[in-house]
């Protein structure tokens, strides 16, 4: 992921939401906030990266950004490696990118050396992605409330793979 996936990530990310949390995030939010917000985060993220964090993004021929993920190494020192971000378009789910996208985490995650467990945070009301986390070994746990998202906090569950070598041979 470069500084020039910047605009395209954020509409996806934004296109992602809208799919999975109307009625969970504001309309308001959805409808006149998330697509500036979402702008801004990914440019700052984009062009003045911190630390070893990294992204990934899946295109088709023609350069449509189709998912990506977002990483950040050695995040924790209890739970490893944080994927900060995954989202693929939503007239695409269930064809696959999700799962190669997770895949392409865990193996350069482990090409780098990391030995660590690897976990991300998903939405209490998102049951389709905790399914989809647990289809590819995910031990899901620790229900808490997010930091402030869309305005508000959220219950959330950690989704922890203990052995990324799994999942990144997952099929």
């Amino acid at each position: 992921m470069t500084p020039a996936d910047a605009d395209a990530v954020a509409a996806l990310h934004v296109a992602s939401w809208r799919g999975a949390y109307r009625g969970v995030f504001t309309d308001d939010y959805l409808d006149h906030q998330a697509e500036a917000e979402r702008r801004e985060a990914w440019h700052a993220r984009l062009n003045a990266p911190t630390g070893a964090d990294w992204g990934v993004v899946a295109q088709d021929d023609t350069g449509r950004v189709l998912g990506f993920a977002w990483v950040m190494p050695d995040h924790d020192p209890t739970w490893g490696d944080y994927i900060d971000n995954l989202h693929v378009a939503p007239d695409l789910k269930g064809g696959g990118i999700g799962r190669r996208l997770m895949q392409a985490v865990a193996q350069r995650l482990l090409s780098s050396g990391s030995q660590r467990p690897l976990y991300l945070w998903v939405l209490d009301v998102n049951t389709a992605a905790r399914g989809f986390y647990e289809r590819l070994g995910a031990e899901v746990r620790d229900l808490q409330l997010s930091d402030p998202l869309a305005g508000q906090q959220h219950p959330v569950w950690r989704c922890v793979w203990r052995d990324p070598q799994r999942l990144a041979a997952h099929d």
